[in-house]
């Protein structure tokens, strides 16, 4: 699959809440070449596919998502595609980002796809804005973040200040701190946490902490020519080779042997 990538920087009072903009050109036909896979990341993303043709189809599934702005919760389980768009220009969020603007419970859109005109229907005037100048990258975000700044403006009362913090004491932390410290820190009981989270990130603290702790996984073994397996699963905390291989098959759809022989393949 051949990518070509342009990462454009957030207005600077959106930056606390998107960590920027994504224009994705996988530079072949909807529909034809390797399944797309996504795996679950820290982030939530909105999507606008400047193809005509936006349709989704992931394998094994009856359903097809038709969605020319489509916004994307966060994910604890990899998933894949064998008919997608050719070129998308993505929004990221930070993990309570999408929170902040969009003043809706991340909960519902945990491991979901919506259609964002559903969200909010007047932003259907903004969807035929954004096709007028969809070869142009720049123009598309430009517009987005138009809206996006006018949406800030109207969340001036939502608070996430808590749950960022504590966001970034497990990142810092590469998802191995422990809850029970981590509600001690931002000064809140672990069921109080677990529902912020759910409520502003989409997954509870322990569950946005595993997806943390993979990523770096994933970071350490793509960095690394040899991986003592071992030794890895001591790094990270597993309990044992057995749970940190059912929890990575999770999230990667492979063995992390298999995932590591597939990275090297690609060098």
């Amino acid at each position: 699959m051949s990518l070509n990538n342009q990462f454009l920087i957030a207005h600077p009072a959106l930056q606390p809440y998107i960590d920027g903009y994504l224009y994705l050109d996988m530079n072949f036909s909807c529909g034809t070449g390797s399944p797309l896979n996504i795996y679950p990341v820290t982030s939530t993303q909105m999507s606008f596919v400047i193809d005509e043709q936006h349709i989704f189809h992931e394998v094994g599934e009856d359903r097809v998502y038709q969605y020319p702005l489509c916004f994307l919760g966060l994910l604890d389980h990899s998933r894949s595609f064998d008919v997608y768009p050719k070129e998308l220009i993505m929004v990221i969020f930070k993990p309570y980002g999408a929170f902040k603007l969009f003043g809706i419970p991340q909960r519902y859109f945990s491991n979901e796809a919506t259609d964002v005109q559903l969200l909010f229907p007047e932003i259907k005037n903004l969807t035929e804005q954004l096709k007028e100048v969809a070869k142009m990258p720049t123009a598309v975000v430009a517009r987005l973040e138009n809206w996006l700044l006018k949406r800030l403006i109207s969340a001036e009362k939502i608070n996430v200040n808590g749950v960022a913090y504590a966001c970034e004491q497990i990142q810092k932390s590469r998802g191995l701190v422990r809850i029970a410290e981590l509600s001690r820190q931002v000064g809140m009981s672990e069921t109080n946490l677990g529902v912020q989270f759910r409520e502003k990130v989409g997954f509870s603290a322990k569950a946005f902490s595993r997806i943390v702790r993979f990523n770096n996984i994933n970071s350490f073994i793509t960095e690394n020519n040899t991986v003592n397996w071992q030794e890895l699963v001591y790094k990270f905390d597993f309990f044992d080779q057995n749970h940190f291989i059912k929890e990575f098959k999770r999230f990667y759809g492979c063995t992390p042997s298999q995932w590591h022989a597939g990275l090297s393949q690609e060098l």
